[in-house]
């Protein structure tokens, strides 16, 4: 809200949903009548499936745009073709990304499959943490946060560093969108 504000984008709708609810139709009734063009959702999977197959079956025409929580093969292959146009962000193509090849390569010798959504960044979470409690030769939570926001990583991501927050200073997230029951980089 306070990027569209800045942005000086007013929404005309901005509401909850309840998780775990089967039934969108009244909050998706409501958000019709306000003639969206898009309807941006910031949750998980399953209440993704049912928001856009029931803005679907009430005729709603606009874009439905959702985060990483939705980059799953379920929501296409549930949604099916109500899914068609829909975008999510989420962190560009991992087999493509040259620093992860390794990993990819020792996951799938040890595990007979594909890496998933988020093997690599577990990874590289992991990697993080237990070489700053090496260097550090502690697991002081404070000591270990610290070390972290200063020191520049290299990692099966490419290069990491993060801000005196804790956030990434460069986020690697690009927008997918689903076509022909697949999601498809945006270019």
């Amino acid at each position: 809200m306070k990027a569209l504000d800045k942005a000086k984008i007013k929404p005309v709708y901005y509401g909850g949903i309840t998780q775990g609810e089967k039934d969108y139709r009244p909050v998706l009734t409501a958000v019709k009548q306000k003639n969206p063009e898009v309807l941006f959702y910031g949750g998980i999977y399953p209440e993704a499936i049912l928001l856009t197959k029931q803005m679907r079956e009430l005729g709603m025409k606009a874009s439905f745009i959702s985060g990483d929580g939705v980059w799953t093969k379920e929501y296409i292959d549930i949604a099916g073709k109500d899914a068609e146009g829909a975008y999510v962000t989420f962190t560009p193509d991992q087999t493509k990304i040259k620093e992860a090849q390794g990993v990819i390569k020792k996951h799938k010798e040890k595990f007979g499959s594909d890496v998933g959504a988020y093997t690599v960044y577990s990874y590289v979470a992991a990697n993080i943490l237990l070489n700053t409690i090496v260097a550090i030769k502690s697991t002081d939570g404070a000591k270990i946060a610290d070390h972290i926001r200063k020191t520049k990583w290299n990692t099966a991501l490419g290069p990491i560093q993060f801000d005196k927050k804790g956030d990434v200073l460069v986020s690697p997230y690009v927008v997918w969108e689903v076509r022909n029951g697949k999601f498809v980089e945006v270019k």
